[in-house]
């Protein structure tokens, strides 16, 4: 008795959890990513239940697994990609969030079968050395590069800021980038297809930070911790 009441309090204080996050975006139109990579399976049947359709993983083989598990609702691939693991995220993910060198795009895009897959761009736009993501000054270069891939479709640009990012300096960067990408500012010499830029999304903001995302205006918010409540993740 004491075990099941311990699982019928958890599930609703997860159930809580998610529905704060819900209202609090939803009423902003943004997207929430439940970012599934330490949380039980048991947890994600709960919000498959309740209604969530969106899952981040950031192992390949995890992804793969719990798409093969769970068919019915979309599983995003964030975090660094080995060129070794391309086939699982070309054949199972719903979107690749983590694009950040042109041989990497280039080894899923040879994977991808019968469909455009969506990716977003990540930028490093902290300048921190040694972060994963693209610097700003190479970005027309990737965009370049993954528009002439034709299995791959760009629909945005990702970042994660710094630990210090408290008034949301890095999402206004990377909300300047996708600005001047759309208005033509940025790349401006070169020969991008730019009516499939008008519509780039920014995914931005995770568990410590995802209110300075809100301010700025991200579109999709990754959450792990501050959803699941478990051992520290996204």
């Amino acid at each position: 008795m004491e075990q099941r009441a311990e699982c019928v309090k958890r599930t609703e204080e997860l159930l809580a959890r998610w529905r704060v996050l819900r209202r609090e975006l939803d009423v902003r139109g943004v997207q929430l990513l439940a970012v599934s990579k330490y949380a039980a399976d048991a947890d994600v049947d709960i919000l498959i239940d309740a209604g969530q359709q969106d899952f981040a993983e950031s192992r390949p083989q995890q992804l793969r697994d719990r798409a093969q598990h769970y068919p019915d609702v979309r599983w995003h691939m964030i975090g660094p990609l080995q060129k070794n693991k391309a086939k699982y995220i070309a054949r199972y993910a719903a979107m690749w969030h983590s694009v950040e060198d042109i041989r990497t795009a280039r080894a899923v895009a040879g994977y991808v079968l019968d469909r455009r897959l969506p990716v977003l761009i990540q930028v490093n736009v902290s300048g921190i050395p040694h972060r994963h993501g693209v610097l700003p000054e190479a970005l027309c270069e990737l965009v370049q590069a993954v528009q002439d891939m034709p299995t791959l479709n760009l629909v945005g640009l990702m970042c994660m800021a710094a630990q210090k990012n408290h008034n949301g300096s890095d999402f206004s960067k990377l909300r300047s980038l996708r600005e001047a990408l759309m208005n033509g500012s940025l790349c401006n010499s070169q020969g991008l297809q730019r009516e499939y830029l008008q519509t780039l999304k920014l995914c931005m903001g995770m568990s410590g930070d995802y209110r300075a995302a809100l301010a700025v205006g991200t579109d999709m918010v990754r959450i792990g911790s501050g959803l699941f409540d478990s051992v520290a993740q996204g």
